[in-house]
Parts: C-alpha cells; sequence; structure tokens
C-alpha cells in the first residue's frame, strides 16, 4: 500500500455545514503505520487436535485463544496478531481457506454482545473439524474462498462483561475505576471507556451537520449512562480500532460479503444514505438473503444517519474503502471531497451488513445455542460458504 493510494489532500466542498468536530482524527502517518503494520502470523505448532464446544460453558477469553491456536495448526488456516488491547490482551484475525473470495466477518465490537464471538468459535470449530476429516464439500469450499474473522474485536471488554471486573490486569483502566457506576448489563464501551464502533476515522466520524441536531445517545466524553455512544477524543487510534482497519485494508479489494455481527434485537442493518444506490441495492438484497434463514427485521436506510454525531463504525468505514474514499490530510478521515453529495462510485462490488442476533444483552450461552441453532445463525454462516447470494 503506498501513499497515492491512500492518503488526498483535498478537502470538503461543502466543509462549511459542519456545526461541530467534536473528535480529531490521528494523523496521516499514525493511520499509514496502523494500517501497513508489519504481519505477525502466528507459528504452528503441533498437530490438529479436534475442537468440540457445544456451548456447555461461557468460554473465558483464554479459551477463545486455546481453540483458535488449535485451529492455527491446520495448513488451511493463517492466525495472525494484531494489536494489544489496553489490558494487554492479544486481538487475533483468522483466516480460514485458500480461494481468493473473501467472507469478512467480526463480532463483539461493542463488549456486552458477546453471544456472536461465541457462536464463530463453534461455527469455526464444526467447519475446521470437518475439513480435518476430509469431508469433500469442505474441503472444496476452503479451496475457493477464504473466511476473514476477527471473532473478538474487543477482548478486555469481553472478559469484564462475563467475568466481572477483577478480570482486568491493571486496576488503573476507566473501566476498573468506574465499574461499579455503570449498568454492566449495556457496557459497550472498551477498557479506556471508548465506544470501538464509534472510532473509525470515516469521513462523518466525529462531528456533525449545521443542519442536524446530535442525536441523544451521542456522549462528548466517557460516560456511565446506558446506550450511550462516546467515539473517543481521537479517531483510529484505538486498539480494537487499529485492528480491524489494518485487517480490513488487508482484504477490503477481494471481499465479497462482508457481515458485521451484534446482538440487541435481532435486526438487520443495510445501505448507508450517503453512498451509492449501487451498494445500498446490493447490500439490501443480502439483508434480506440473511432474513431468508432467521426472519429478523430488514431496516431500511432511515435508520442509518448521517451527520449527527452517530457515525465512525466499522460498517461506515469498509463500506467508504469499497467506494474508493481517501485518508485526507485536510480533515484526518476517510474522504469523498463532498460530505452530502459525495457522487461516491462503488469501486469493489460487495455487499454490507450488520446483523444484531439474539434480543438482549446476555451472558447465557443457552440463548446463544437457541440463537445458533433455532434461528439458524448455524444454517446462514454455512451457506454464505457457497457464496451464490449475490
Amino acid at each position: 500500500m503506498t501513499n497515492n493510494i491512500c492518503v488526498t489532500d483535498k478537502c470538503e466542498k461543502d466543509r462549511f455545514i459542519v456545526k461541530k468536530y467534536f473528535a480529531k482524527g490521528t494523523s496521516v502517518n499514525k493511520y499509514l503505520n496502523a494500517i501497513n503494520k508489519k504481519s505477525d502470523i502466528v507459528p504452528k505448532k503441533g498437530k490438529y487436535v479436534e475442537v468440540n464446544y457445544d456451548f456447555d460453558r461461557m468460554l473465558h477469553y483464554s479459551d477463545i485463544e486455546s481453540m483458535l491456536l488449535s485451529f492455527n495448526n491446520l495448513d488451511i488456516v493463517t492466525l495472525e496478531k494484531l494489536y494489544l488491547t489496553a489490558d494487554n490482551r492479544q486481538i487475533y484475525g483468522i483466516e480460514i481457506g485458500k480461494g481468493s473470495k473473501v467472507i469478512y466477518i467480526d463480532a463483539n465490537i461493542h463488549s456486552g454482545e458477546v453471544g456472536n464471538t461465541v457462536m464463530l468459535m463453534k461455527f469455526m470449530s464444526e467447519l475446521l473439524n470437518r475439513y480435518h476429516n476430509n469431508d469433500k464439500q469442505v474441503v472444496n469450499i476452503l479451496n475457493n474462498i477464504k473466511l476473514a474473522i476477527i471473532p473478538c474485536v474487543t477482548p478486555d471488554g469481553y472478559e469484564v462483561y462475563n467475568f466481572g471486573k477483577e478480570s482486568l490486569n491493571n486496576k488503573k483502566l476507566w473501566l476498573y475505576k468506574n465499574y461499579d457506576k455503570m449498568n454492566i448489563e449495556h457496557i459497550k464501551c472498551n477498557a479506556k471507556g471508548v465506544d470501538v464502533n464509534r472510532n473509525f476515522p470515516s469521513q462523518h466520524a466525529g462531528l456533525y451537520y449545521k443542519s442536524e441536531k446530535l442525536l441523544s445517545n451521542v456522549s462528548l466524553s466517557k460516560t456511565h449512562k446506558d446506550n450511550r455512544f462516546f467515539c473517543g477524543k481521537v479517531l483510529g487510534i484505538e486498539s480494537e480500532t487499529k485492528s480491524c482497519m489494518y485487517f480490513m485494508n488487508k482484504h477490503y479489494k477481494n471481499i465479497y460479503v462482508y457481515l458485521d455481527m451484534h446482538s440487541q434485537g435481532r435486526v438487520i442493518y443495510n445501505g448507508k444514505p450517503n453512498l451509492s444506490n449501487k451498494f445500498n441495492k446490493i447490500s439490501r438484497k443480502f439483508a434480506n438473503y440473511v432474513k431468508s434463514y432467521n426472519d429478523y427485521e430488514v431496516y431500511g436506510l432511515s435508520y442509518e444517519e448521517v451527520g449527527q454525531g452517530n457515525d465512525g463504525t466499522a460498517t461506515d468505514y469498509m463500506s467508504e474503502l469499497a467506494h474508493g474514499f481517501k485518508y485526507s490530510s485536510e480533515i484526518l478521515r476517510l474522504s469523498s471531497g463532498s460530505y452530502v453529495e459525495s457522487k461516491a462510485k462503488l469501486l469493489y462490488n460487495y455487499p454490507i451488513v450488520t446483523m444484531e442476533t439474539l434480543t438482549e444483552y446476555t451472558r447465557d450461552v443457552t440463548k446463544f445455542k437457541y440463537e445458533y441453532y433455532n434461528k439458524k445463525v448455524r444454517d446462514l454462516l454455512f451457506d454464505m460458504l457457497n457464496c451464490d447470494y449475490l
């Protein structure tokens, strides 16, 4: 990746519409360092031993690490160390398969939304056990596609939500100090008090327009209140954000579909009102494909706010990469050159959706098991491997 591909010095033509920037963007050099980090591939050690897990217990993050290291001993798997969290936990990206078509999935970007991480671990264990046993269908699929997965974006928050504040090693972290003031059942932030899913340096992140009001669920500082989003004072610098940006930039030109997994209400978000009709159309089509499995409600474009302080999500960032946005040295965010009518063209033809599983934040593994089997999350994930939904 070179600077002339990633960076522009253009400033937005209609920048006068911005009422306030409440988060700074990171410098161009820091941004490039984040997305161009040296790869850190985990070496294989020993023979593959089948992982057998079926929601019989809640997994510690150390259990997840052990499972990922076991997966890594298969020839079809590449496990990569991304960044370390504030509490010194390792974030991982895992690639499964040898093909050029990439199915990109991430989960647990919000600390309390832990169910999808567990479901993805179950899915990967089933898939890789079948590969290990020379299941011809799976072998053929994995020779022709590639899964790129960050199963747990926010390990510190995952551990705290499931096992309490004493699971944090660094007692000076904001989350440890403020744990008793919070309703932990609705925790979204990482250990530093930042909502990672508002920390991406997308074009509209950390600002709002003069013509719009700041949404009530946006917070301009760290907060104990439920369902409030604090994007951080500086975009793109959280370890979790940098891990996602690096892995996204590694794969975005080859992605076939991006499934962003959350856990709050059995709904499906799709499309971006500031982006191309083509992108919105194929994202809607994939959202309906997801609905055909689990009957979750498909939300329309009106549920995607722009310029109201609620931007900076993982899907905002990836959607803009797919449209060829570059990092602006002027606004220190991705840029199309215009906020309102960007006239952005889709350069990489794939859908992006956010799938909200479950009906609530929960650590009850029996509910994860029900969602996985009865709401057909398992069937969806396996059938996605066939790449026949576009």
